[in-house]
């Protein structure tokens, strides 16, 4: 039997048409949440919603543009009124380029930042006034490539490792507000971001990609292992953690 650990709550979830976002949408919606999906891909937000709909849950999309910061904020102020308040706010939109430091351009940075890191900035900005009056919490999807680094994706790396430190400040300056604020920090997993994976020319495979070596899960985890960690930061059996980086990796990083 599921657990109803969101009964009466309303959550946003971004980069939510597919991969760990679908899933933690589809999570929430189990557990009882009200749940509000966006995603620039219109096509897979109005499959998640049908199907969040079929089992019996709620759940309103919008489509929104992550590396538009405006649009960003915009999208988060609709989304507190669509169910008239906001629980929990999941920001997972990200996007992962490789190439190698040298040949990354000005727009390459600019573009992973907006997505990456300035997109979940204006998405909190925006519904931290909420979350003051429901004393809810934000999960922010990292990397464990912001702990240990990534060849080949230095942009990627290190905006997610700016989303740790935002979360970790956050949790200090709002400590006394009531509001949580965590991240979370996949290893290898099964989604169409993660699979994008094949060394490209002059770059070594190796050092791409590192396979877990532990718990034999050497195939990496699935959006729902994911979603399942997601649920428990911001839901209240979390309600002492506030400033934590959970990384679920299979061990991926040990050794």
């Amino acid at each position: 039997m599921t657990a109803r650990r969101f009964e009466g709550k309303a959550a946003l979830v971004t980069g939510a048409a597919s991969g760990i976002g679908r899933a933690t949408a589809v999570r929430l919606a189990e557990e009882g949440a009200s749940v509000i999906l966006a995603d620039v891909n219109a096509d897979g937000l109005a499959k998640v919603c049908e199907a969040i709909s079929a089992a019996g849950g709620t759940a309103k999309h919008l489509i929104y543009d992550a590396a538009d910061g405006d649009a960003s904020a915009a999208m988060a102020e609709q989304a507190a009124s669509l169910f008239g308040k906001l629980d929990v706010v999941v920001c997972n939109a990200g996007i992962y380029r490789r190439n190698h430091f040298t040949e990354i351009s000005a727009a390459d940075w600019s573009f992973l930042y907006s997505v990456n890191l300035f997109s979940a900035v204006r998405i909190m900005q925006a519904t931290i006034p909420h979350l003051r009056k429901t004393k809810g919490n934000v999960v922010a999807t990292s990397s464990t490539s912001a702990i240990h680094g990534i060849a080949y994706a230095a942009h990627y790396a290190s905006a997610k490792a700016a989303i740790i430190a935002l979360i970790k400040s956050l949790a200090v300056e709002y400590s006394g507000s009531g509001i949580r604020f965590n991240a979370i920090c996949p290893g290898k997993v099964n989604t169409g971001m993660g699979a994008a994976v094949a060394a490209l020319e002059g770059q070594d495979p190796a050092l791409i990609v590192r396979q877990p070596k532990l718990a034999g899960r050497t195939e990496g985890g699935t959006p729902e292992d994911l979603a399942a960690s997601i649920a428990y930061l911001a839901s209240d059996d979390a309600r002492y953690v506030t400033g934590s980086v959970l990384v679920v990796d299979g061990a991926q990083n040990i050794g």
